[in-house]
């Protein structure tokens, strides 16, 4: 960046940025204004449209003022907004919640929309430059309208249908889990009672074999008294 000399130079540098930052919006608003849902937001969008071609027009009659022309710099805090807008709008799908988003995405244009022109205003007034003052002044005072109203949108009824989605997505989930607990559940009573353990098949197995291996030391132990007894007679 060159360095700036004087006030009068930093003026017309801000006011250039701000002239691409409203031709970058222009291009930018019938996009959100496509993907707004609510109708309240699409009006809004479209409304401010119309306005930001003005406010260009009254830059460009700022700079005319001053006898400077536009220097076709690109404002990169508007571009850095606006592609954050874009994430925002390729995010969602149609609903209360890309709805505010948007609105998100376009009150953090509008702010710093607000701060420009009020800094510029300003100093246009302490350079005595009052017809850029009024022409800026002017773009100030729709920007905070603009602000105004999608606070409006987004507290009337925006926010408050978004948080009801997310509710409700909570709630099914939680519908689900507990529809996956039941199932598992039963899945596991069902087994146990088919097949438990320590089942009587398994109970009755072993229960068997304890039965022979007791007749078989029974057999031995029998044979065993025999041989003693007659061994005895033989003496």
């Amino acid at each position: 960046m060159a360095s700036v000399a004087s006030l009068r130079e930093h003026l017309v540098e801000e006011l250039n940025d701000l002239l691409n930052a409203e031709q970058q919006l222009v291009e930018a608003l019938p996009m959100m204004a496509e993907r707004a849902t609510r109708k309240e937001l699409q009006s809004a969008f479209r409304r401010h449209l119309a306005e930001t071609k003005t406010h260009e027009r009254r830059v460009t009659q700022a700079l005319k003022a001053l006898n400077e022309d536009a220097s076709g710099t690109t404002c990169e805090a508007m571009k850095g907004l606006l592609e954050e807008g874009q994430e925002l709008m390729s995010s969602g799908e149609p609903g209360a919640l890309l709805d505010a988003m948007l609105i998100t995405a376009a009150q953090k244009v509008e702010h710093y929309e607000i701060a420009s022109y009020g800094t510029v205003r300003t100093y246009a007034n302490v350079l005595g430059e009052k017809k850029v003052a009024q022409l800026l002044d002017q773009n100030l005072r729709d920007e905070k309208n603009a602000d105004k109203k999608l606070t409006t949108i987004a507290e009337g009824a925006v926010n408050r249908q978004a948080a009801k989605e997310w509710h409700e997505r909570q709630s099914a989930m939680s519908l689900l889990e507990k529809g996956a607990e039941w199932l598992g559940s039963t899945v596991g009573s069902v087994t146990k009672r088919v097949m438990p353990r320590g089942s009587g098949a398994g109970r009755q197995a072993r229960s068997q074999a304890a039965d022979r291996t007791h007749r078989g030391q029974g057999s031995r132990s029998n044979h065993e008294r025999s041989r003693q007894r007659t061994r005895a007679r033989k003496r």
